[in-house]
């Protein structure tokens, strides 16, 4: 087998996981936060009904950070 093959399929698989496992954890971190939040606030982990998720705040977010298109 081509080892520049090889070895650049590798590369591009550990990107693929890297950008995925990337997204988990910034994903499992903000709901850990929220959590956090809630069990130091009111000692339980649901403590917001109206709680948006982190595919709600990723919009928001970049809402933010883009400049004003209009």
């Amino acid at each position: 087998m081509n080892w520049k093959a090889l070895a650049l399929s590798f590369t591009l698989l550990s990107l693929a996981l890297c950008a995925c496992s990337s997204d988990a954890l910034k994903r499992a971190a903000y709901e850990a936060s929220y959590q956090k939040g809630c069990m130091d606030r009111t000692a339980t982990p649901q403590c917001d009904p109206a709680h948006k998720s982190y595919d709600e705040y990723g919009k928001d977010r970049e809402q933010l950070i883009k400049p004003d298109s209009r």
